[in-house]
């Protein structure tokens, strides 16, 4: 039991670690380096990063079908 909870902490620390890296561009060593407060900052930030590009996409998708739409009503 141990051991499986050992390997979940583990496992979420690495997850993060990858968002930190992927979204917010840190290295592997950096992230491993945070504090829980600044780890708990980041991924605040990260999410507030990744809710703005899904907003910019879809804002995005909705000004391609409007132009697609007008250009088939011509």
């Amino acid at each position: 039991m141990a051991n499986k909870n050992l390997q979940e902490r583990i496992k979420k620390t690495q997850d993060e670690n990858w968002e930190l890296l992927t979204v917010l561009g840190m290295t592997w060593e950096d992230a491993r380096k945070l504090s829980e407060y600044d780890r708990g900052y980041l991924l605040l930030k990260a999410e507030e990063i990744k809710e703005a590009h899904k907003q910019r996409k879809q804002l995005l998708t909705d000004t391609q079908r409007q132009v697609a739409e007008q250009q088939a009503a011509q």
